[in-house]
């Protein structure tokens, strides 16, 4: 068959693909990183060697141009942002586009201003970020989302180039589906090599330390003000505050979570703010006993199965679609209403649930057939005209 053509920017997620097409597809695939340098020195995240970096401009011509499109059946973003959306309206209308969704890039879909995902104290510190018209636009539209409507069917035509769709969880296609009939792309079942990945290197022992994790990222819908409330004192004890810092929309916001952290937990917060490989990531969440991830939307998946594997206790928003899910499938996990009510005799997290947990995990690592979803893909690649 045709190369795959696989257009990403410099993440951490394009290596564990990578390793998934490469042992089905072989020698099949190339892979274009977005980079302004243009340098594979310059690429922070992707590890693989056979990587091709391009400046935004020299992939919109590269893309362009006939004699390298015509090598490829498909062409996989992983992830849309602004960048890849330059990418996407320069390929032509034979190439079959296939968007492995992040959750950041089609949530605006749903809600374009994101305000249903912000709980109070967050949302309170957003609106304080508007001017006055601004911000009497975005509660009025909390009331109407007419503003809402007009933005993401906005959003929609950006990505209408799309063929074939794989988000985080099948419900969220549905979601999009129901808020826009003329959503054309296909739903695909295709997921990132998390769950295997994060089992085969946690190791034997649980984490056995007291800390508490706040977060996955300095984005603004982990809601930390909301999270860094129910950490009282009596709570927190005399352990750390660890909340990693090291990406995230908008950046500033990065400032006022250190501010206010700095603020409340003195010495005990300890921000992880530059990216770090992944055993040591590891190592840091080692030292933690409890995770509170304050999103209510469908965010820091890995780090959840990550904790849930390592025997941390996690607590999840009320509202958050992933705290149902898990349950569902048998994982022990806590909202934050449970953690404002436990005496300290009931915070730690029992024995017999940590094992339970891992169990679980250590079965959907075999489950979740990471490399038949991608033969499945592969196949349907393969039918492309």
């Amino acid at each position: 068959m045709k190369k795959v053509l696989h257009v990403s920017r410099d993440n951490k997620f394009l290596d564990f693909a990578i390793n998934c097409f490469e042992q089905v597809n072989h020698g099949q695939n190339y892979y274009m990183v977005i980079d302004k340098d243009r340098n594979k020195e310059s690429v922070s995240y992707v590890k693989y060697e056979s990587i091709h970096p391009e400046s935004l401009s020299n992939a919109v011509e590269l893309i362009g141009t006939q004699s390298f499109i015509s090598q490829f059946k498909a062409v996989i973003f992983h992830g849309i942002s602004p960048v890849e959306k330059q990418v996407l309206d320069a390929i032509q209308t034979d190439i079959k586009v296939i968007w492995f969704g992040y959750g950041f890039d089609y949530y605006p879909l749903i809600d374009f201003f994101m305000l249903r995902y912000l709980d109070k104290k967050t949302k309170k510190y957003w609106y304080q970020e508007k001017n006055g018209l601004a911000k009497i636009g975005l509660r009025i539209n909390e009331l109407i989302p007419f503003w809402t409507f007009f933005k993401s069917r906005n959003e929609l035509k950006s990505v209408d180039r799309v063929d074939y769709f794989a988000p985080v969880l099948k419900q969220e296609y549905y979601e999009i589906k129901a808020k826009h009939p003329g959503f054309r792309a296909e739903y695909i079942d295709w997921n990132y090599e998390l769950g295997k990945e994060i089992f085969d290197s946690i190791g034997q022992e649980f984490a056995t330390g007291k800390n508490f994790l706040v977060g996955n990222s300095a984005s603004i819908t982990n809601n930390h003000l909301d999270c860094f409330s129910l950490l009282t004192p009596q709570i927190i004890g005399s352990n750390k505050v660890l909340v990693p810092l090291s990406y995230g929309f908008p950046k500033r916001f990065k400032n006022i979570i250190k501010s206010e952290a700095k603020s409340r937990f003195k010495e005990k917060f300890e921000p992880l703010e530059e990216f770090i490989p992944f055993h040591d990531y590891l190592s840091r969440l080692k030292s933690c006993g409890y995770a509170l991830f304050g999103s209510i939307r469908q965010q820091a998946l890995g780090n959840i199965y990550m904790c849930l594997a390592l025997g941390i206790k996690v607590y999840l928003h009320p509202d958050n679609p992933i705290l149902d899910e898990l349950r569902n499938q048998g994982f022990h996990l806590f909202d934050f209403n449970q953690l404002k009510n436990e005496s300290p005799a009931e915070r730690p997290l029992p024995e017999t649930q940590k094992k339970e947990n891992r169990e679980l995990m250590r079965q959907m690592s075999l489950k979740e057939n990471y490399l038949q979803k991608t033969k499945n893909l592969i196949s349907l690649i393969d039918s492309f005209e």
